[in-house]
């Protein structure tokens, strides 16, 4: 019985994250837009994605420290992970003020982005890479296997699709696309460390690095008040 919440949680994240991979996997895909438009699709993608995201969500928040405990944070670990959610918030804004050829707003808008800029130097997946560093931030910070279900899931629904569209992108993306995928790696550090790609960290967004600081301390001092927690 004490395990029953987390189980839900983690039914709840496989009904989320099924219909997100199936939904863009290349077949369906294919057929939506042919019968919605490319735009018309992607507003159904996202109706989907919400109606299953925010269901996940509440239950959690309604059952937050389900199952057992599996260990007692200190405060070592939780300095870690203020460190990881610090460079979460970096590398989301940083992933969103830099345009790639790989989101909804570039495929709509018809934009070519032919090589990697800024962030996309470190990972071609910014959002996958910032998501997966919240999961393991709070995954630390909450040692409970109900928290670890929420929080790891994120983790691994940012790995599985991050390879899930590079698939895709390969076999249905322009050559641009494809050379964009050459060029860079999905694996953070990867195209740097291998020599494809040079950390360039006169390329990053300065704004967006000021901002993420603004919002990592405003969400370090509210984070008690909105979510639980602490705040030191």
């Amino acid at each position: 019985m004490i395990m029953k919440n987390a189980a839900a949680i983690f039914f709840l994240w496989l009904i989320f994250a099924g219909t997100h991979i199936i939904g863009s996997s290349i077949p369906v895909r294919t057929f939506l837009i042919r019968r919605l438009s490319k735009l018309g699709y992607k507003g159904l993608y996202a109706l989907v994605a919400v109606a299953t995201f925010i269901p996940l969500c509440y239950f959690f928040f309604t059952h937050k420290h389900a199952g057992y405990l599996l260990y007692t944070s200190g405060n070592l670990i939780n300095l870690l992970a203020q460190f990881l959610m610090l460079g979460s918030i970096i590398v989301l804004l940083q992933g969103f003020v830099t345009a790639n050829p790989m989101t909804t707003m570039v495929e709509l808008s018809g934009r070519v982005v032919r090589s990697g800029q800024g962030i996309q130097r470190l990972t071609r997946h910014p959002q996958n890479f910032a998501f997966a560093l919240f999961g393991l931030a709070h995954l630390l910070a909450n040692p409970y296997v109900g928290d670890w279900i929420f929080f790891g899931g994120f983790i691994v629904y940012g790995t599985v699709s991050a390879v899930h569209q590079d698939r895709r992108q390969l076999a249905t993306g322009s050559e641009q696309l494809k050379q964009f995928l050459a060029d860079t790696s999905a694996i953070p550090w990867g195209a740097i460390i291998s020599g494809k790609q040079r950390l360039a960290l006169d390329e990053y967004n300065p704004p967006a690095l000021v901002a993420a600081i603004v919002i990592f301390i405003l969400l370090k001092l509210w984070h008690p008040m909105l979510f639980g927690g602490f705040a030191g």
